[in-house]
């Protein structure tokens, strides 16, 4: 399982000499600001961790499964990550295939 916040504060404060309260306060306003320029610019890019983009979303149709009516889903915003291509392949690193026979 992934880091919470709080344990990603904590660890700043550790490895930066801060105090746990004032490293929570740094990390809540940084995540305050990604969040205000993803309304604001649509687009947030932090180089070697990836982009973060809004996508609109259009309204659609579906089928009610448990009633079988048609019901209009509306349209929405939702934000989408992209990973750089180092970062892939840190997560993906190459593999070497072996040769039959050798």
């Amino acid at each position: 399982m992934g880091r919470t916040q709080k344990e990603f504060a904590d660890a700043l404060a550790g490895e930066l000499g801060l105090s746990i309260r004032t490293s929570r306060a740094y990390l809540a306003r940084f995540l305050q600001l990604v969040a205000d320029d993803l309304v604001e610019t649509g687009r947030v890019e932090l180089r070697g961790m990836g982009i973060f983009q809004v996508h609109a979303l259009p309204p659609r149709e579906i089928v009610h499964p448990g009633t079988g009516q048609a019901v209009t889903i509306p349209a929405r915003k939702v934000v989408r990550f992209r990973t750089p291509i180092a970062l892939r392949r840190r997560l993906n690193p190459p593999t070497t295939k072996k040769r039959r026979g050798s």
